[in-house]
């Protein structure tokens, strides 16, 4: 039983388990920052409100910069077996020209919408969409040259600069966002120089850069704009309320947030550690992608109804321990958003499953319909409701993605079947 277990979905079990190490010390670093900016900010939850509201400015800027060229590069490797080198000289080139055309839109809707300094948002900015970009990206070659065990490992170290900048700059009394920025700025630097210049050379890359060819360029766009209109679905929340004044309540509706984030987990490590399983081409067997997205959605399914249900039983834990003082209130909100596991674990795999029947446009034509759906709830919502109107239209665009997502799968899967039969009814016939 352990080793069916194992090795079932092509070893998914090994690949989950470092996943999850890696995602619980990115949790880690995530709450460690909550609560110590909660303490810090403790009588303004509209400062925490706006930094969360600039994450929200970034993270959909952040998946054109360095998701669409990571995943478009272990496409080109994994159904195309693309020679490595070509793959760091253009996919490496297309992040970095990314990173400053992304860092400058994020820096002017920062100063349009986020009640930050301008330096605070430059410097979280450029550590993200600039720094933590290359680091991604690097991090994608590491596992193209040798394997996603190595990849993850380069990206844990990320989570323990994180923790450390914080803890730090807490310990020496200087704990301040602007700090925090510039911690994120020089840590974060370093290390990506440092995966450049030395780790990818010795995993076998030659670090040269040149024009990106437009197969990257192209496949790119296919995993970025998807990949962004789905960040903008999830993060938009947050924007729309510092956007309509409702900076407090950002704040709240970002500490409840953090609080499903944590339930989220199991789902975000298993769906990123079997994303690769579905990039291969198997168009010679029927049903192949519908039933294996239908296996692993029942499987995350249940993983998200059970985990909501904890949160949800120990809310008044999480409220004693998690959520004190001016962020208490926040415990009202997070029920709410418990409604948003399930949903997630119904959408994210069959998406995948289109890409191994070879429809990446049609799966961001998907994912950018459900953004639009959702900025379109935001702008109607919020105004009147505030988080309320947050939470309904987060679980409205989510429940359209999710049954979206099902019926293109769906169709696409029949029409691959059917185009496959024809064809050996041909071969047959000669």
């Amino acid at each position: 039983m352990w080793n069916r277990l194992w090795h079932a979905f092509d070893g998914l079990a090994r690949d989950t388990l470092w996943t999850g190490v890696h995602d619980v010390m990115g949790t880690v670093a995530a709450v460690v920052s909550f609560l110590l900016l909660q303490y810090t900010y403790s009588e303004d939850t509209a400062v925490y409100g706006a930094f969360v509201g600039l994450y929200g400015v970034v993270a959909p800027l952040g998946s054109l910069t360095f998701a669409g060229p990571g995943l478009a590069l272990i496409q080109q490797r994994i159904r195309f077996n693309e020679d490595l080198n070509e793959i760091f000289r253009s996919f490496v080139s297309v992040a970095l020209i990314l990173g400053v055309a992304t860092s400058g839109l994020a820096v002017y809707f920062g100063w349009l919408f986020i009640d930050l300094s301008m330096v605070e948002i430059i410097l979280l900015v450029v550590s993200e969409l600039f720094f933590n970009s290359m680091i991604f990206v690097c991090s994608m070659l590491v596992q193209a040259a040798v394997d996603y065990p190595a990849m993850i490992k380069v990206r844990m170290a990320v989570s323990v600069l994180k923790t450390a900048a914080v803890i730090g700059l807490y310990v020496a009394g200087v704990f301040t966002i602007r700090n925090l920025a510039i911690a994120y700025v020089a840590l974060y630097g370093a290390y990506s120089l440092w995966l450049m210049f030395r780790l990818l050379p010795a995993v076998g890359y030659t670090v040269r850069f040149g024009r990106p060819s437009r197969r990257a360029s192209r496949s790119s766009a296919v995993f970025a704009v998807p990949l962004a209109a789905s960040s903008l679905q999830l993060d938009g929340d947050k924007v729309a309320l510092n956007a309509y004044n409702f900076d407090a309540q950002a704040g709240l509706y970002g500490a409840a947030y953090r609080v499903v984030q944590l339930g989220s987990l199991p789902l975000r490590v298993i769906g990123q550690a079997a994303f690769h399983r579905f990039l291969a081409d198997d168009a010679d067997r029927d049903n192949y992608q519908l039933r294996r997205s239908g296996a692993l959605t029942g499987f995350m399914l249940a993983v998200g109804i059970v985990t909501a249900g904890a949160i949800y039983l120990m809310l008044p834990l999480v409220e004693d321990y998690f959520l004190a003082g001016r962020y208490r209130e926040a415990t009202e909100i997070v029920p709410w958003l418990l409604l948003f596991l399930p949903l997630i674990a119904l959408s994210g795999t069959p998406m995948n499953g289109l890409l191994g029947l070879g429809r990446a446009t049609e799966r961001a034509v998907v994912f950018t319909s459900a953004a639009v759906v959702a900025v379109v709830l935001y702008v109607t919502l919020i105004p009147g409701r505030g988080w309320q109107g947050a939470v309904m239209a987060t679980l409205g665009s989510e429940a359209y993605l999710a049954v979206a997502s099902w019926i293109v799968m769906v169709y696409y899967q029949r029409q691959a079947d059917r185009l496959r039969s024809s064809q050996v009814r041909g071969v047959m016939a000669r």
